[in-house]
This record gives structure tokens, sequence and C-alpha cells, in this order.
């Protein structure tokens, strides 16, 4: 954004035509009573083919919630400064100057529009001068013109969250819808299909979905969802009619190579959550990776490890939990994880500005492997969700964490969904670990160390008999990290350097002899607390 001390007041014929959009679109909106405060009926108004009275329904709504949530208050003109500096690149002949205390549009260098006084403070008031930003721009420019409502919302929020922090996101409605399937998953059929010219082609199934237990089979070419025909249609709607938006029966029309005829197959709508952990028992120790964290990360957790109990050879001997490569999700799936595990202690605090951010967690009891010796694996991708569950067992000494210092995303983001099924993504409180240490910036700092590390696993281990550990060394202070520039931090994660080890089977040899050997689980944990197993 431009800013200068001087500019003349510049008016143009467009001016009425602005204040009288605006002040259609003040009287457009009523509120309604319901559970939602936020509910509204949204009468439209027409402008130049945008539809002003949802658009300011949009920008205020996302804007007060960034202000009331934010992790520190941010202030009312920073964050539409931000916005109005993220429109310009929809056109970079175009910009915005604030000048005087009021703001025009240049093209080109040159100012063709006065916007009016900059309001101060004032989001309702702010909200409609971004409208009037964009209406105006769309008279001077054709980028502007053949942007959609959609490219205006993006570049607003993202425009403004930007003057936050770097993992508070705006998501448009494409993106959204898939991160709403991520984490709480989707009503649907579990299938992925592709056009043809006389249906549906069915490309993929999820194991044990709607439509893989209804006998639907790869290759398949779907020709009708309850009686309507699907060629000629387009993906999207193809999409529709087989999903639905409710749980319930459809009955599909199907096309398979060796059949004579035609085969009706009734499906019966579900919700699909994607599968997020996978796991194995290996020589008796159950290896459980984790992906992510969604809404059915910790019941899956606990599945594999009832099977793994009860299906055993022999009686097993622990866990490794892989959490390298996982970018997190869910809190509360982290939380429910660690609270498996252990039979006491803190798992986690969150502080924040909102009176909602600040939570404190506490395990119950109940160890569901009975103190069976664990190993965390992590690497530099693994963050946030993962980090607080590899925080919560390492500080209570309920397992032994091997590989490299962690990403460091020790904040949490709170959702905040928007009239346009838009979604933002917003900091809103910072973790700290069952030590006290805050893990944003920070990260985990593994208690056996693999960074740069090739050499075969029993070289590993049997360094690791011979010369101090030097994480036990590292430890104190990073319990006591520096309060100063981030320079001392960048020191302090240099001790065991962040890499992206997520295909590395060193790691994960370690990890097993570690589980396996009482003798290098005390070496490699020395200040193991009642928690912590030290027999197989």
């Amino acid at each position: 954004m431009i800013f200068s001390s001087v500019r003349s007041h510049v008016a143009t014929v467009t001016q009425r035509i602005m204040v009288a959009a605006i002040a259609l679109l003040m009287t457009a909106c009523a509120t309604t009573t319901g559970s939602d405060p936020f509910a509204r009926s949204i009468r439209p108004v027409i402008v130049d083919g945008l539809d002003i009275s949802f658009m300011g329904a949009v920008i205020e709504r996302g804007f007060e919630e960034i202000i009331d949530r934010a992790l520190y208050e941010p202030g009312v003109d920073d964050l539409f400064s931000g916005a109005l500096d993220e429109l310009e690149k929809i056109d970079k002949s175009l910009s915005f100057e604030i000048a005087d205390g009021r703001i025009f549009i240049n093209i080109d260098g040159n100012a063709v529009h006065d916007l009016g006084e900059i309001p101060k403070d004032d989001v309702t008031k702010w909200s409609q001068t971004m409208i009037k930003a964009v209406l105006s721009a769309r008279r001077q420019s054709e980028l502007f013109k053949q942007a959609s409502d959609e490219d205006f919302y993006r570049a607003m929020f993202e425009g403004a969250v930007s003057k936050l922090d770097r993992f508070s996101r705006y998501a448009d409605q494409n993106h959204a819808a898939r991160n709403r399937l991520l984490r709480d998953g989707i009503i649907g059929l579990g299938m992925r299909v592709v056009q043809t010219h006389n249906g549906a082609l069915v490309e993929a199934l999820i194991k044990n979905g709607p439509a893989a237990t209804a006998g639907v089979m790869l290759n398949d070419i779907i020709i009708a969802a309850d009686k309507v025909l699907l060629a000629g249609r387009s993906l999207p709607d193809i999409n529709r009619r087989l999903e639905g938006h409710a749980k319930g029966p459809v009955n599909l029309t199907v096309r398979r190579s060796g059949e004579a005829g035609d085969i009706i197959i009734k499906a019966q709508r579900d919700l699909i959550v994607p599968d997020t952990v996978t796991s194995q028992v290996v020589d008796g120790i159950a290896e459980v990776q984790i992906a992510s964290f969604n809404q059915r990360t910790a019941q899956a957790v606990e599945k594999a490890l009832i099977e793994a109990i009860s299906e055993s050879d022999s009686e097993l001997k622990g866990l490794i939990l892989d959490l390298r490569g996982d970018p997190g999700g869910l809190l509360d799936q982290a939380i429910k994880i660690a609270d498996l595990f252990l039979e006491q202690g803190s798992i986690a605090e969150l502080r924040g500005r909102h009176p909602g951010a600040n939570q404190s967690y506490k395990a119950g009891r109940g160890d569901i492997l009975d103190g069976l010796p664990m190993v965390i694996i992590v690497d530099g991708r693994a963050a946030s969700a993962a980090e607080i569950l590899a925080a919560a067992l390492q500080d209570n000494h309920r397992a032994v964490v091997v590989g490299t210092v962690t990403l460091g995303k020790g904040s949490v983001q709170t959702i905040i969904r928007l009239p346009n099924n838009g979604e933002i993504a917003l900091t809103w409180s910072r973790v700290a670990a069952p030590s006290g240490v805050g893990l944003h910036g920070l990260g985990i700092l593994p208690d056996i160390c693999l960074s740069g590390e090739a050499s075969p696993a029993g070289a590993v281990i049997s360094h690791l008999f011979v010369t101090p550990n030097p994480m036990v060394a590292a430890r104190p202070q990073w319990l006591n990290p520096p309060r100063g520039s981030d320079e001392e931090v960048t020191s302090l994660r240099s001790e065991c350097p962040a890499e992206t080890r997520t295909n590395i089977a060193l790691d994960l040899e370690v990890a097993r002899r570690i589980v396996s050997d009482p003798a290098l689980l005390s070496v490699a944990a020395p200040d193991h607390g009642a928690q912590l197993a030290v027999t197989p």
C-alpha cells in the first residue's frame, strides 16, 4: 500500500453511486432470532453484478471474529489496511493510497477516485468502505471486473490475517470443504469417480466404505443414481447426485464388465472420515503411525492397540508411535490419545486473550498398555497436535522420544466458518507442555537425536553406551529456554537440527531396539519417572 502525506481531494461522478449502494447495503440485513447470534436473513442488493449485501455480511462477520478472538488484540485499521494491500494484487496497476485521513484509488500512480475518510476503528464502516473499494475498482480495472466474489474474500482475509501470524489463514469455499472433510468427514458413499461417455467410472473405493460394502467394485460404471441418468452431466453434478447431503439410501444402476445386464445396487450414504492411522505388530511390538489428527484418530489408535494386544502371538512388548511428518489437526484428539497412556499428570495448558482460549487438560487414570514401554518417533515436520501429544508423554516420563527437533508450532487455531462457507483458521492460544515450556517456536527436543544420522542402528545404539547422551545435557537448557532473540532459540534448536525423516528406516529400527531392551530404555531416558516402564 502507498502512504503519503499530501494528496488533493479527488471527486468522481461514481461517488454518488457508491453512496447510494452503501445506503442500500445498510438496510439490507435483518437479524433473526435463533441459536446462532450471527444468523441473518439477507436481502440481496445487486450492484454491478455483485451482491453487496451478502458481501458486507461476510466481510463484517470475518473481521469481527478476528478482532474478538485473535491471540493478540489487533488494530482494526491495521487489519483493513492489510486487506487493501492484498486487493492490490488483483491488478498491480491499481493501488489504494491513504493520505490526509482519506483513501484514494490510483491507476498507474494517478488518483482516480476518492473513497472517503478512513473509518477509524469502526468495523461496520470499514466493511462498507471495502465494498466501495471493490465497486470502484471494478469500474476502473478489467481484472477487478473479471474477479469473483471469492477472489475478493480471499484477498481481504489473507491480507488481514497476514498482519497476525504465519499460521492464521483463510480458506475459500472449495478449500474449506476439503478441510472439513479431513477434519470431520463428509456424508457420502466413499468412492471416487471420473466422467465417462455413459456415466461415472469408479476409480477408487474406501475400504469398508458404504459403496464397497454394498457391492460396488473398481471399474464399475455407474449409469444412474435413483434412476437419474449420469451421462452428459458435469463431474460436480455427478458427485452431488451420488454423495447427496444427508445419510440415506441411493439406488445405483451399475454396468460391470462381464455382466450381461445392468446391476441395481442399493447403497447407504454414511459419514466418511479419512483414515489417519495405520498399524502393525512386528516381533511383538505394536507400531502405530498417525498421519494427522481428525475426529476419529483417537478412536482408531485405541482400536489398533486393543487389536494388537488381543491378536499378538505372545505378550506385547511395547509400542512405537510414529509421528514423523504429522502436521497436526484436532487438539482434542491429541489430548485423548495422551490420556490413553497416562495414569496422572498434566497433558497441556492453553492460554489466549479470548476466555474460550484458556484451557487446562489433565490425565485420568487408566493406561491402555498397563505400563509397557513406549517410543515416539518425530521429525522436523511433526507439528501442532503431534507435538502436544509427544510433549505430554515425554514430560510425564511415559515415553522416550527419538528423531529430530520438531517444527515448533505450539499454537492452536480456532475455525471461524463464514456465511460464504469459507473459513478462517485463526491463532487464538499458545500451548505450554506439562514441563511449563511453551512449544511455540521451540518445538520438542528428542531424548535420542538422529539428525544427520545414517549409521546402522547397531552402531547408533552402541554409541549410546560409549558416549554420554548429549541430549541429557541439553534438556535442562531446553526446559529453561532463552527469552531473548530468535538467534538464541535457533542456537538451542541446533542441538538436534530439524530434518524430514519420514522414509528413513533407521529411526524405526532404533525405536524397536529401545522398546525391546530395558537397559537401552534407561540409557535413553535416565531421568525416567514412575510412568516410564523399564521392563519389556
